[in-house]
């Protein structure tokens, strides 16, 4: 039973995430003036439907996503109120607001994170003796160490490689102490027996929570990272091939979710950043079919200054529809393996 609970779970959160992807076409589209059919939560069949100003809100039986469908999207833009009559850099905004949308959710996520749990950082549990660079300096057990000169510390695993790389001669240490930031000037830190700086300190992970301000700063850092490494694993792709473990498809993707479901609101959460940031950029890359192939026959568009001949796109379209499908088919295979070890 709580198999099931988890898979329900799973594709809720990922209905979340598509949801708010259409919001992004939805809102920008309806602030251009664009006509939009339908706005609906969930595929499948209809349970529960209102139209407001010419467009359907559905609630649809299957939660397995959301759609938001422009007026003659894929038509030829003989009538005036269709996706395709639209100026080209209209349409870009449109297009581009979905991918755009998953980052800003991604960011608010981060946040309530950043508040409600916060993060773990290097936190002193111990000064080594009375002669150490830290003692001398003032630090003091309980304080949690926020910079090493003029690099800020993130996370936990930020901090010995700061205190390493900081001149051996003495090094600025900001703390958190009680409700203060403090910052101490450690001298003397480079230990010529082990050729390494060493405070004198023993540090463990400590949970530091953040205001909104604070928050708000941090989750940015947090998002940007998180974009970085996933943008390496995307080049890598590309370079090394597809193995087995390096990407998940849909059923591995549930499972994945459902496994978080199953750890608590926080790993949820946590899951809903990096999957929130994986739909923004998989969708941005210039496959066809995609957000990123739509932007890039779009800008060929604005560049030759005339759309491509409709029943070419639509071939690229196709094509690109054709790859992914395929792709899908093997990812698919790869997680029920991997499944059943």
């Amino acid at each position: 039973m709580s198999g099931i609970f988890s898979i329900i779970g799973a594709l809720l959160v990922l209905t979340v995430l598509i949801f708010f992807h259409e919001l992004g076409h939805f809102y920008v589209g309806k602030k251009l003036g664009f006509r939009i059919d339908e706005f609906a939560i969930g595929m499948g069949p209809v349970v529960a439907s209102k139209e407001k100003n010419g467009t359907r809100y559905a609630l649809r039986a299957l939660p397995i996503g959301g759609m938001c469908m422009f007026h003659g999207e894929d038509q030829e833009g003989n009538d005036p109120d269709s996706f395709a009559s639209q100026p080209v850099w209209k349409r870009m905004l449109v297009v581009a607001a979905g991918p755009f949308m998953n980052i800003v959710l991604a960011v608010l996520l981060a946040i309530v994170i950043l508040m409600a749990y916060g993060e773990y950082m290097p936190g002193i549990v111990e000064i080594s003796g009375t002669d150490t660079p830290a003692a001398q300096a003032g630090l003091q057990a309980g304080d949690i160490i926020l910079a090493v000169d003029d690099t800020e510390i993130t996370y936990y695993t930020d901090c010995i490689p700061a205190i390493d790389s900081a001149d051996g001669a003495g090094a600025d240490i900001t703390v958190r102490r009680g409700d203060e930031n403090i910052t101490l000037r450690v001298n003397d830190i480079f230990d010529p027996e082990t050729g390494e700086n060493r405070l004198g300190i023993i540090i463990s992970p400590v949970r530091l929570k953040y205001g909104l301000f604070g928050a708000i700063g941090n989750s940015l850092r947090y998002v940007w990272d998180m974009v970085v490494e996933m943008v390496k694993v995307i080049g890598s792709l590309f370079t090394t091939g597809i193995q087995s473990g390096d990407v998940a498809g849909p059923v591995g993707t549930i499972s994945l979710i459902g496994q978080a479901v199953r750890a608590g609101f926080e790993v949820v959460l946590r899951m809903g950043v990096l999957l929130s940031i994986n739909l923004g950029i998989m969708n941005v890359l210039p496959i066809p079919a995609l957000d990123g192939g739509r932007l890039l026959i779009m800008t060929i568009e604005l560049i030759r200054g005339k759309a491509l001949p409709p029943e070419k796109e639509g071939m690229i379209h196709l094509a690109g529809f054709v790859l992914l499908f395929g792709l899908m088919i093997m990812l698919t295979f790869m997680d029920v393996r991997n499944l059943f070890g």
